[in-house]
């Protein structure tokens, strides 16, 4: 029987060794998974997946950071950043995508097109110093 899980904010914490199987749906707040997710996680605030965080299912949130290994599409409202250790498997639609060097990302992506904020980043500003 698939769970569903709910919080209006504060944080969410999936700890190491956990495993856990439904939905989770989350106010604004930060979700924090060190363990073993398989379902949908739709969170009004951050993701942190942590180097030993999995999830298998879909994600979407405001931003993420990804660590640890995701199997499933990704929606963000902002920021996308996928770190050294992360791996995406799986479609993005975000504002905006940061990988580091060592990032594993298979997929396709869709960026979003910010109409107040179209450089969320900065990364204009560094390209035109760069170049000037």
């Amino acid at each position: 029987m698939k769970k569903r899980y709910t919080s209006e904010s504060a944080a969410v914490i999936i700890g190491k060794g956990m495993k856990i199987h439904g939905e989770l749906i989350s106010g604004k707040g930060i979700v924090r998974i060190d363990g073993e997710y398989l379902g949908d996680i739709k969170i009004d605030g951050e993701l942190m997946l942590e180097k030993s965080g999995h999830i298998r299912g879909n994600v979407t949130a405001n931003s993420a950071y990804i660590s640890g290994s995701i199997t499933g599409n990704i929606s963000c409202s902002h920021l996308l950043h996928i770190k050294t250790t992360g791996k995406l498997r799986g479609d993005i639609e975000c504002d905006a995508v940061l990988m580091d060097e060592g990032a594993l990302f298979i997929g396709c992506s869709l960026m979003n097109e910010r109409a107040q904020e179209p450089d969320p980043l900065g990364i204009q500003d560094v390209i035109e110093d760069e170049y000037a």
